[in-house]
């Protein structure tokens, strides 16, 4: 039986790390990314000149510029690229992916102005032919672990279970990486997107150094906030209290190479939001992700002072130490 080949669509921190799991479940993993220096390293150094630098990886991996190469023929195509390039990657490998392809999509957040999860964006670009063949993993994931191979969990949503549900199961579960399957699709998309919103709000906290017992009592409370919002979209409450909800929040908030905590904690310290961006100097999803559950919020008549008071800080430019000794007064 030949091996089964997974495309990786984007070579960041998260891509490094299912190519890690995936090689070591004998998958042949192909890189499609359009950052030439990162696919020349992959390929001629077998190394990641933009994350995860000192990661040797399989000799049998490559990486392509063209993404019509990368995805022919593929048995899984795995997407890794940021919520905002969803839906023109999707759009871009549409007529191009082999019928029979697992979809998974590893994005957290929601499109801008529709509010859309990730599968359901690429749902759409992809055609109705696929419909019964995507599925979201999310969870507890920090690629930092994986790529170490510390013992991990996560959920693999999809709206059936079928054999393309089992196929994507089956590639990434062994001994050290634990996969549970959920047909609740809303609820794990959207869990990846609020974590990302408190790992802001734990980080505003941090640097403006909240004592613990502050700290948690907020962040708890932001829980039970964004666990209402999501129970109001469709979610579960045992993906709300499973490892895609509260398991990646907790990871999230307590890892100090969260790049939204980072953000959070500059903001915090009272940096403005353009110098703490600059200073993080990678995608902040969480700061979109603030702005698209506030408003999802609104046009659902929820009442979330938390999450409101994070769109004051993030999306109104209010001074964080005033917003947040307000809350803490009020909760």
């Amino acid at each position: 039986m030949p091996q089964a080949t997974a495309t990786i669509l984007g070579a960041g921190a998260i891509g490094m790390a299912m190519a890690t799991v995936l090689t070591e479940n004998k998958y042949k993993v192909i890189f499609w990314d359009i950052d030439e220096e990162v696919i020349d390293g992959i390929n001629l150094f077998h190394k990641n000149p933009r994350s995860f630098t000192e990661v040797k990886l399989d000799k049998s991996v490559r990486a392509y510029k063209n993404i019509f190469k990368a995805v022919a023929n593929s048995d899984m195509v795995v997407f890794a690229v940021s919520s905002k390039a969803m839906r023109e990657v999707a759009s871009s490998v549409a007529d191009h992916l082999s019928r029979n392809c697992v979809i998974v999509s590893l994005a957290k957040g929601l499109e801008d102005g529709a509010f859309k999860i990730m599968p359901k964006v690429i749902r759409e670009e992809l055609g109705g032919n696929f419909q019964n063949q995507i599925a979201a993993l999310s969870g507890p994931m920090l690629a930092g672990d994986l790529i170490t191979k510390k013992p991990t969990a996560a959920m693999l949503a999809s709206e059936k279970s079928n054999t393309y549900s089992k196929r994507a199961q089956e590639a990434f579960e062994n001994d050290w990486f634990k996969v549970s399957q959920t047909r609740d699709v809303i609820g794990v998309s959207l869990s990846g997107v609020v974590k990302n919103a408190l790992a802001v709000g734990n980080g505003i906290m941090s640097g403006l150094n909240f004592s613990k017992n502050t700290s948690s009592w907020v962040l708890t409370e932001g829980f039970r906030e964004m666990a209402r919002l999501i129970w109001k979209l469709g979610g579960t409450e045992e993906t709300v209290y499973g490892v895609a909800g509260l398991g990646d929040m907790l990871a999230t908030c307590s890892s100090e190479d969260s790049r939204n905590n980072k953000f959070g904690e500059l903001i915090g310290k009272g940096k403005t939001i353009t110098r703490a961006l600059q200073t993080v100097g990678q995608t902040v999803e969480g700061m979109d992700a603030i702005d698209s559950l506030h408003k999802v919020a609104l046009r659902e008549k929820l009442n979330l002072p938390i999450l409101s008071s994070l769109f004051e800080i993030v999306s109104q430019n209010k001074k964080a130490s005033k917003v947040f000794d307000e809350l803490v007064r009020n909760l």
